[in-house]
């Protein structure tokens, strides 16, 4: 059951996975046109690895409210509350993690306050934006002045037509503001590299990726792995999603990395 959580720029809807027996937090942030419900299959295994895992809604998107301040739809205002997560609940030292979209959000929290997180996860993600836009390249040419309803049932509606949980698909759709989903399809058209400035916080990162992930080139993963001097690991039989793909395999990659911390 999810709650809403009061911050400085609005509130957001969280959920909670608690653990049974605690070795540590974690915060995990959702990718474009993905809400908290990602993590819904590996957030109670983190738990049972041992990791109260904290996820939530991006402002404008599904259960959290919309804003009057567009200005509050960017990567370094959903970076600053991904910090503001972590003091709200007086976390110590929680894990990062972030998923395609929310990996470029991650890594600007880390460099905003790098003393907070204990390390940087970059699942399915990249170092800047992408020549293959995909689903952001429609919306970005055909969204605009358009309802949530109305993207649904023009072009949206048919990509989750065999989506094991369509209704919930379609039900965060139509909650999402349109100006939050534009805001974001601009921002991974634009982007730039914040790489150097992660990297220079000596934070320890950890690259994951679906082996026939289809965003982000994986030599492009790579390298930035390697400018993060982090470890890549590659999910098998999984793509941009390994986290829905292979639950069990992804929980547990994530998982002992933060246990060598």
């Amino acid at each position: 059951m999810s709650e809403l959580v009061e911050l400085s720029q609005g509130q957001l809807a969280l959920n909670i996975f608690e653990p049974s027996e605690y070795k540590g937090d974690a915060i995990l942030i959702h990718g474009f046109t993905g809400s908290k419900e990602d993590f819904d299959d590996i957030g109670p295994l983190l738990a049972e690895h041992g990791y109260r895992t904290f996820a939530y809604d991006h402002r404008g998107i599904h259960e959290s409210p919309h804003s009057a301040d567009g200005s509050t739809y960017s990567m370094e205002a959903y970076a600053r509350d991904a910090i503001e997560i972590a003091r709200r609940f007086n976390l110590s030292s929680p894990h990062l993690f972030g998923h395609s979209y929310g990996g470029a959000v991650a890594q600007r929290a880390v460099i905003l306050a790098p003393e907070l997180f204990a390390s940087l996860t970059l699942f399915c993600s990249g170092p800047h934006s992408r020549e293959n836009l995909g689903l952001s390249q429609v919306i970005l040419e055909r969204q605009v002045g358009k309802t949530m309803q109305v993207s649904w049932d023009e072009f949206a509606g048919v990509l989750y037509l065999s989506h094991k949980r369509r209704s919930l698909m379609e039900k965060r759709w139509l909650a999402n503001d349109p100006l939050s989903i534009l805001k974001q399809a601009k921002d991974l058209s634009t982007f730039s590299s914040v790489i150097p400035e992660v990297a220079a916080t000596k934070i320890a990162s950890h690259v994951i990726y679906g082996e026939s992930d289809d965003a982000w080139p994986l030599a492009m993963q790579d390298q930035m792995a390697a400018d993060l001097s982090a470890p890549v690991t590659v999910i098998k039989d999984a793509g941009h999603c390994p986290n829905e793909d292979q639950p069990e395999a992804t929980a547990k990659v994530i998982a002992d990395f933060w246990s060598t911390l």
